[in-house]
């Protein structure tokens, strides 16, 4: 019995090894960008994923107008529209400093 314990707990310690070996790899694999260069994300799901920009404006629920203006200057875009883009394209919004 104690020999079979021990063999789970190996098991377990060897999964949980993978597990935090493969968070890190996800880590890692995040893109992250500027929002100055959410025009340029944009631009590439679009060719990658073989859709256009109104399927963007239709599915984020904007305009054509508002997406246009989003993706010349996102810094004056409101947070709701990039944030209903980024739900289309896949991606999420983080917050942070520059280093300085």
């Amino acid at each position: 019995m104690k020999q079979n314990i021990a063999s789970a707990v190996n098991a377990l310690d060897t999964v949980k090894s993978m597990l935090k070996d493969i968070a890190a790899d996800m880590d890692k694999s995040k893109e992250l960008f500027t929002l100055s260069e959410l025009g340029e994300y944009v631009d590439r799901f679009c060719i990658d994923n073989s859709i256009k920009k109104s399927d963007i404006c239709l599915l984020a629920n904007i305009s054509s107008t508002t997406l246009t203006s989003a993706l010349k200057k996102p810094e004056k875009a409101s947070m709701t529209t990039i944030v209903s883009i980024g739900a289309v394209v896949g991606f999420e919004l983080f917050i942070g400093r520059k280093n300085v």
